[in-house]
């Protein structure tokens, strides 16, 4: 558990304290899984009632995991052992890239919506804006570090 507990605080974010939305709420109950897994194929936990074990582990660890990337919990949610465990936990150029991809997402966005334009040619591109930023994270995620690079190059 102290694997898990520390691998997810180098790569969260502080928790704003806002309440909870649906998604949020359901990433606590991936999370929540999150945590009962690792408790079923750790050692540590042989014989343990692993949801008994989830349920007392202190909040932060949670909040912690809900702050980790979501490509993060879903290898972990499937690691046969600790080891497969800690092989999701990414280098830190891997988890540069995914934020870098992420970050320009969110500015494509921001963008789209103070454009009127954009609203009223079509109220819902989130999905062809989104691609080609979700096309890059998941190759960084898939181990290609330098995929985001082109985000941060402009043109003339």
């Amino acid at each position: 558990m102290k694997y898990l507990a520390l691998a997810l605080a180098l790569v969260c974010a502080c928790d704003d304290g806002d309440p909870d939305s649906d998604e949020v709420k359901a990433t606590k109950a991936q999370c929540h899984d999150v945590l009962k897994h690792v408790v079923v194929v750790s050692p540590q936990g042989a014989g343990q009632d692993a949801e008994a074990v989830a349920s007392a582990l202190p909040i932060e660890d949670i909040q912690s995991c809900v702050a980790s990337e979501p490509e993060i919990r879903a290898c972990m949610l499937v690691a046969p052992d600790l080891g497969g465990v800690k092989k999701c936990i990414p280098s830190n150029d891997k988890l540069d890239c995914m934020q870098t991809a992420a970050k320009a997402k969110k500015s494509a966005h921001e963008k789209a919506n103070s454009e009127s334009w954009w609203s009223e040619k079509d109220p819902d591109p989130d999905s062809v804006m989104d691609k080609p930023f979700d096309d890059i994270r998941a190759r960084c995620w898939a181990g290609d570090v330098k995929a985001a690079d082109i985000l941060n190059k402009k043109t003339t």
